[in-house]
């Protein structure tokens, strides 16, 4: 089994590599750090806002089950992320390109912007089918960018963006 682990970690770090190191140019190392800000809190939580104060009925559900799902899957996170403690790849790794002077301390595994992301897309989706395609493409850009600007291994944002689209279905159902 550790040598399943370990195995697995190399490729994780590889991918990793790949997309903080190996993918930089100027055009990226502008966007992906304002990318990211998709799946934070303030956008996400201002997002549901808005589509409830402005949004038809659809919308005010839609608005609620997101609100929902983002804050019960970021919990999900939290918890993981005091239970596995994996460090991030910066803390870790020599030379990652990090692109804040004021970096997170916390641990990493899953991506809870990643998580929020997935989790409002899916949402979204599920409501208004026309805008799958767009929501589902910025969340998984979201993804990217966490990897990108050095906050998470590639694993990390693949279980967030399972995390939080399973959360949806599950609000979703229960709702």
């Amino acid at each position: 089994m550790k040598g399943l682990l370990n195995y697995l970690y190399q490729k994780d770090t590889k991918v990793f590599v790949y997309f903080n190191k190996k993918m930089r140019c100027r055009i990226l190392d502008f966007i992906m750090p304002r990318i990211t800000h998709l799946g934070g809190a303030i956008f996400t939580m201002l997002l549901c806002f808005i589509l409830y104060v402005s949004g038809h009925k659809d919308a005010k559900i839609a608005a609620t089950e997101a609100f929902i799902t983002i804050t019960g899957s970021q919990g999900i996170v939290q918890l993981f992320k005091r239970r596995i403690y994996r460090k991030r790849p910066y803390m870790v790794l020599p030379e990652v390109n990090t692109f804040w002077s004021k970096l997170l301390k916390d641990y990493s595994f899953p991506s809870g912007h990643t998580t929020a992301g997935f989790s409002l897309a899916a949402i979204i989706a599920m409501y208004f089918p026309a805008y799958s395609l767009i929501t589902f493409s910025l969340a998984a850009m979201v993804g990217i960018s966490r990897v990108y600007t050095g906050m998470h291994y590639p694993s990390d944002v693949l279980s967030g963006a399972f995390l939080g689209t399973a959360f949806a279905f599950l609000t979703h159902a229960l709702l």
